[in-house]
């Protein structure tokens, strides 16, 4: 069996890597069992972040292996830090307090009360952090909401509810903070800090629990039902009432396709959400308070991890199918995107008549036809086709499959009888689209009966009325995406401007190679109006590592004033945002800024001084081959490690967007570092990529 380690690691001895102690196969089908941790103690409830875990028991908290956290004792409620830097320990009429994760008893914060001429000092009974790590929201017995920054745990807003929350939430897009009492949720938009809605359930809220890309809300409540809420309208969009127990901890799959959910502390039933059936139960538990998915972005790996009464499962959940539907969308966007930018050579009277709205509709269906079927694979020669009955009247005979739709064939009544044996046929040229529950369904075959040599048709492509685009949710006007394929050439215009007076200069040479892009993507707001969002992307790479050294960091540089290269692609952004881009960026403009830092596999021996211009980072969130993590660079502590080198690198991008990009002063910048490590030595793999996402920058009709 072909084995895969998680490259896991313990914090100084304390939380061992929750994967790393797993020796994972290659999944057979469905979710399987791949390793069962014994625990000394009752697990009574259990927090984990990708790489760490945590349970309660008995009041105390523990890392696996039985590795007391912390002191304290009575605990009730544990919160990792989605960053694994550290977590929260919730205690009756107590304070809270952040205890760190890397060193034992190390007691980084406590969350004090420092209003005065309150009428009774409120304690907390709910928390949770945002999936960003950026938020710690806290629900206490005044019935607010109280948010913390998770820097020095300031409270930075105070949401006023009717009463106390039993379970509170924090959407990954940062729109929603949720707070269940009784029969209610209520909802916050988080960005004006009201009120959006109340939700009514048929019992009272047990928990709840956001999908990965906030768009759904699903909500368990005692009277056996699981709820889900589509969170643009905040309607009830599905309600589970017949799976047959008490139900708790609900948790999405990581694309969306499944939710997984706690029956009866003695079971897991997985429901598939694109045909509403129950795709799997993990029977046979004892003692399940909580079970959850998480995904390893680096290796796209998905588990599910969940507790029996003295262990801790891990679950390998590679073999649910995949979000077929989400590939297929994400692969026709990318292939719609090029085909809409005009051709080298074409006029704009060719180009009219290539691009339209007509045209554009029946290309997108054919990239799709195209995409599916590419991602169907052989699928007929596993799926056991199998003769139906034959309908006289219309001279139709049915074709069935294992799991796939049945077709219909038109054969005459005179022919019926060799289709006997199904080894006699072969299906060529199949072509295949998805269906609404993300099955693969046949829209066109070709069926040959090899014995008499007759080839019959089935398509489903001729009767298929075409579809109106904007009736998709993700529908961007063509207009739109002509006019940011035309802005995408004034970028190119402006780089080859820049690169060629750097060449002048003689700072750069054909070895630094620039890429900028745009794109338009579809969203929703935290109102629920449809948004067209503007990416605006910029990238460098020294191709030839003999002029790396040169053109761009030094070995063990991360000064951005000392890569030429990264300040050819600061002045691109520079002329780009305040000349013909600086319309998209009226004051309060929110622009989202992903900054990836690179570094290669050159060790650092020994300790690289930082002077601290770009700042201190402790426990900084920052995501590491897509996962999200915690980083520290001080002047106290340098540059040990090539991930510190990295970051330091994003981190002078963010600098000088700050100091030198002027129409970006007044917007509402959020930045996120990214760092990627080679494997690999080399100056070559120093590079940057800094995209912009400015959000609602198109009027929607």
């Amino acid at each position: 069996m072909n084995e895969k380690i998680f490259a896991g690691r313990p914090f100084r001895g304390l939380a061992l890597s929750a994967v790393g102690l797993l020796m994972l196969g290659t999944a057979s089908a469905q979710i399987t069992e791949r390793k069962s941790i014994d625990v000394e103690q009752r697990v009574d409830a259990f927090d984990n972040t990708t790489f760490c875990t945590a349970y309660l028991s008995d009041g105390r908290v523990f890392a696996l292996r039985d590795i007391p956290v912390a002191e304290i004792s009575n605990i009730r409620q544990l919160a990792f830090n989605p960053t694994g830097s550290s977590m929260a320990l919730l205690r009756e009429k107590k304070n809270i307090r952040i205890y760190s994760n890397q060193t034992y008893n190390r007691r980084l914060f406590e969350l004090k009360e420092k209003r005065k001429g309150l009428a009774e000092k409120p304690y907390p009974v709910a928390m949770c952090y945002s999936p960003d790590a950026r938020t710690f929201v806290v629900a206490n017995t005044a019935g607010e909401l109280v948010a913390y920054d998770t820097r020095e745990y300031q409270p930075q807003a105070y949401l006023q509810g009717e009463a106390p929350a039993s379970v509170v939430a924090m959407s990954g897009n940062n729109y929603f903070v949720v707070a269940g009492c009784g029969r209610v949720v209520d909802v916050w938009n988080y960005q004006t800090k009201k009120l959006r809605t109340s939700l009514s359930l048929t019992g009272n809220v047990v928990d709840v629990a956001f999908s990965n890309d906030a768009s759904l809300l699903a909500v368990t409540t005692d009277d056996q039902r699981l709820t889900l809420f589509d969170t643009r309208t905040w309607k009830e969009t599905e309600a589970y009432a017949n799976l047959g127990g008490p139900l708790r901890s609900p948790s999405f799959h990581p694309e969306g396709k499944y939710i997984g959910v706690v029956k009866a502390d003695s079971s897991i039933v997985v429901v598939n959400l694109k045909n509403h059936a129950v795709e799997q139960t993990l029977g046979g538990q004892q003692g399940v308070v909580k079970s959850g998915f998480f995904i390893n972005r680096q290796t796209s790996d998905v588990f599910l991890l969940s507790n029996r009464a003295e262990s801790v499962v891990f679950w390998d959940a590679n073999g649910l199918n995949p979000f077929y539907g989400k590939l297929l969308n994400a692969e026709v966007d990318a292939k719609m995107n090029e085909w809409v930018k005009m051709m080298q050579g074409e006029s704009m009277e060719e180009y009219a008549i290539r691009v339209n709205d007509e045209t554009r509709l029946k290309q997108q269906q054919l990239f799709a036809q195209e995409v599916a079927t590419e991602m169907a694979g052989d699928r007929i020669s596993i799926e056991n086709p199998f003769v139906g009955d034959y309908d006289a009247s219309s001279s139709m005979l049915n074709i069935g499959f294992n799991t796939m739709p049945s077709i219909e064939l038109e054969v005459p009544a005179g022919e019926v009888s060799d289709f006997q044996d199904v080894s006699d046929l072969s299906f060529e040229n199949a072509v295949y689209t998805l269906n609404d529950e993300d099955e693969f369904v046949l829209a066109y075959v070709e069926v040959r009966n090899e014995t008499t040599d007759k080839v019959y048709i089935y398509d489903n492509i001729g009767r298929t009325k075409l579809t109106a685009m904007e009736a998709d949710e993700n529908f961007v006007p063509l207009e739109v995406m002509q006019l940011a394929s035309r802005e995408e050439v004034q970028l190119k215009e402006i780089k080859e401007a820049v690169v060629e007076e750097k060449k002048q200069d003689k700072l750069i040479t054909e070895n630094t190679q620039i890429d900028v892009r745009t794109e338009v993507v579809p969203g929703v707001d935290a109102d629920g109006n449809r948004i067209l969002n503007y990416k605006v992307g910029y990238q460098y790479e020294v191709i030839n590592k003999e002029f790396s050294a040169k053109e761009d960091f030094p070995s063990g540089g991360y000064d951005i004033e000392r890569s030429n290269a990264a300040m050819s692609l600061m002045k691109i952004v520079k002329e780009a945002f305040e000349g013909d881009f600086a319309k998209y960026l009226s004051e309060g403009k929110q622009v989202k800024v992903i900054i990836t830092g690179s570094a290669d596999a050159s060790p650092i021996r020994g300790r690289i001084a930082y002077r601290g211009q770009y700042g201190e980072f402790v426990d900084e969130p920052y995501y590491k081959d897509g996962n999200l993590d915690n980083i520290t660079v001080t002047k106290a502590s340098g540059i040990t490690t090539n991930e510190q080198l990295a970051l330091l690198r994003a981190a002078g991008v963010k600098n000088y967007i700050e100091a030198n990009v002027s129409t970006l002063r007044n917007t509402q910048n959020e930045y996120e570092y990214h760092v990627e490590v080679a494997k690999e030595r080399g100056g070559e793999f120093r590079k940057i990529n800094v995209e912009f996402l400015i959000m609602d920058a198109f009027p929607v009709e």
